[in-house]
């Protein structure tokens, strides 16, 4: 028996070879036949679905030396090459339950070099690079493993490259089941559920902007910027929304804090001296608490959704969006049809329709 030593994660082991088919025909490349040991490995959190090869430079994965009468190299390959090869490896070392999540493995590199050394012996070097992804509706990458092994062989002895080999496949397999296993409970790409609960944002004011609150009613104070010059109306409010997720993940679950914030900015919004009085003041009150309307009915339309650890955020960032517009319009409306409050039947209209949404 040899001993070689196995490089990976920068810690070095030393092992002992055990027996690897080779095949050698004059002219054809030289085979490993990777095997493993039954299922040695019990994963917990998850199961191989698929083996992917996305090398450069399919099926070779090496040249080696076969003869001393000569410095040219023969290539190596895998026996049936690295999607079979090490999927029948994989499938031999790793108990299947398919009850578990679907992870991809990709083999992005798998590289055997040698050099002949001085004493006629051949020093190699294997280098393996896999990619773990979670499967579901698209590849969610998890980790990202570099290993290899170095050895020393007799020429025509072939054993000792696919144990290394072997080593190294199993080295990979071994280090992201104990991955899995401490990321499992903590990790947001592989939590399993998603308990949502949604906060109004209770900060009342906070320097030039007044967050909407039902006993905060805004006073004539909170229009700060100089009137436009060129418009003909008596006041201007800037009101808007914004929402912000604080998830944390306990127990493999993400626990997701939605914060909803509803506020005027002082500073963009503007009324004129001469026109500050009550009705006109209602006016403008009038545009927050339809902000506030439009963003009752997007937190409601949340709850109603199915969301995932996976899929929260951009459907959450979408519905933003969707509700954004919607506030837009009806803002419009609602200035088109009082025409900017001068109309006092329609006013009355909207305070009417507006206190109703907000009594819901």
């Amino acid at each position: 028996m040899r001993t070689i030593g196995i490089l990976a994660k920068g810690i070095t082991l030393l092992l002992l070879v055990c027996f690897v088919e080779e095949v050698k025909a004059q002219d054809d490349p030289v085979y490993l036949l990777l095997k493993s040991s039954r299922q040695s490995i019990r994963p917990t959190e998850f199961f191989v679905s698929e083996i992917q090869d996305v090398r450069a430079g399919q099926p070779l994965i090496g040249e080696i030396y076969t003869s001393s009468h000569s410095q040219r190299k023969e290539s190596l390959e895998i026996r049936g090459g690295v999607v079979e090869g090490v999927g029948e490896f994989v499938s031999g070392m790793m108990y299947t339950d398919r009850s578990k999540r679907p992870v991809v493995m990709q083999v992005s590199k798998m590289n055997v070099s040698e050099n002949s050394a001085t004493d006629g012996k051949v020093k190699g070097q294997i280098d393996l690079s896999i990619r773990f992804l979670l499967e579901g509706d698209s590849l969610v990458h998890l980790l990202d493993y570099d290993g290899g092994a170095r050895y020393t062989r007799s020429l025509g002895s072939y054993t000792v490259i696919g144990n290394a080999m072997e080593q190294s496949l199993g080295n990979a397999l071994k280090y992201f089941n104990e991955w899995m296993d401490q990321q499992a409970p903590r990790n947001i790409k592989l939590a399993t559920g998603l308990d949502l609960e949604i906060i109004d944002y209770p900060v009342v004011e906070k320097g030039d902007t007044v967050f909407y609150h039902e006993d905060r009613k805004l006073d004539w104070d909170d229009f700060k910027a100089r009137p436009h010059p060129g418009s003909s109306y008596a006041a201007s409010i800037f009101t808007s929304f914004s929402w912000e997720g604080d998830p944390k993940v306990e127990e493999g679950r993400v626990k997701l804090e939605l914060i909803v914030k509803v506020f005027m900015l002082k500073s963009s919004s503007w009324a004129r001296s001469s026109r500050k009085d009550g009705y006109g003041l209602n006016h403008e009150q009038r545009h927050f608490d339809i902000t506030k309307i439009v963003v009752e009915r997007f937190k409601e339309k949340i709850r109603e959704m199915s969301l995932t650890p996976q899929d929260y955020d951009g459907r959450i960032g979408y519905l933003y969006i969707e509700t954004y517009r919607e506030m837009n319009k009806m803002q419009e409306a609602y200035d088109d049809e009082t025409d900017h409050g001068r109309n006092k039947g329609a006013q009355q209209k909207w305070n009417e329709l507006i206190d109703r949404e907000l009594a819901k």
